[in-house]
């Protein structure tokens, strides 16, 4: 269970980190290990869609219900998460959770709710509901299942390239390791947020690396904390500020997931 509170920690403090760079070319800031402190800014739309899905505890209704409290009501936003809502899942929901069934359409939002569905034991089957809810694309399903796949390996394999030659296989996905372009379609973002992770060596640097590149920094943030800080740990002593406000609902998750604790 510390393996997960530490991935969802991360999923934040990366998000949280990588806002104020988010649409920026990589060069055109200063890099973030060359500051003599770490300031973020607010979280994004990726914390409310990842509280969104907690305090789900993986029921789909539910979800669909929490993802409209938070367009209509402003909930899962506050003093420290943006309300910040991408359009397709804005249609998603517009149109009662029917997806955008275009592949031009493929955003890397689904990711954000969808990854907390690696802790359960939900099949392929049972998780493409929640993947078409918002983004109803071949991509989608295809790279957010991947990435529910690799994040499953690494809880599993001690070797972090073990467990994404395993998530490869198993999908029948190969990963350009070559892809750092931090772009917001799905692939790009999966692509880039493996390659930061295979390249770093700790929670900071697989998450500096990622928002140093920019464009969607507080995506890439994000998703690479997660796997960072499931794999390594958190390393960072500064936390998200107000992070008082987001923790009772990881630290529900965690005791839905294991009521003994």
């Amino acid at each position: 269970m510390e393996k997960i509170k530490n991935g969802l920690m991360g999923f934040i403090l990366g998000d949280w980190l990588g806002m104020p760079y988010r649409g920026k070319g990589k060069g055109t800031f200063k890099p973030v290990w060359k500051k003599s402190y770490l300031r973020g800014d607010k979280c994004s739309g990726n914390t409310s869609m990842l509280l969104c899905a907690l305090d789900s505890h993986y029921n789909l209704e539910l979800y669909r219900q929490n993802l409209k409290d938070w367009y209509f009501n402003k909930k899962y936003t506050g003093e420290n998460i943006e309300f910040d809502i991408d359009q397709v899942t804005q249609k998603a929901i517009m149109k009662n959770f029917r997806g955008v069934s275009s592949d031009s359409n493929s955003g890397n939002r689904s990711l954000m709710g969808c990854c907390v569905l690696a802790f359960s034991s939900l099949s392929k089957e049972e998780i493409l509901p929640f993947i078409k809810a918002t983004h109803n694309s071949r991509y989608s399903f295809k790279y957010t299942w991947f990435f529910i796949e690799f994040i499953r390996c690494l809880l599993k394999y001690e070797d972090k390239e073990q467990a994404l030659q395993q998530a490869q296989q198993r999908c029948d996905v190969e990963i350009n390791r070559q892809n750092l372009y931090n772009g917001s379609f799905v692939v790009d973002t999966v692509e880039s947020v493996i390659n930061w992770f295979m390249a770093g060596n700790s929670y900071k640097e697989c998450v500096f690396l990622a928002i140093n590149a920019g464009k969607s920094s507080d995506a890439v943030g994000a998703l690479t904390g997660l796997l960072a800080g499931i794999y390594y740990g958190l390393d960072l002593k500064n936390g998200v500020k107000g992070f008082s406000t987001m923790e009772p609902c990881i630290d529900s998750f965690i005791q839905y997931l294991n009521p003994t604790l």
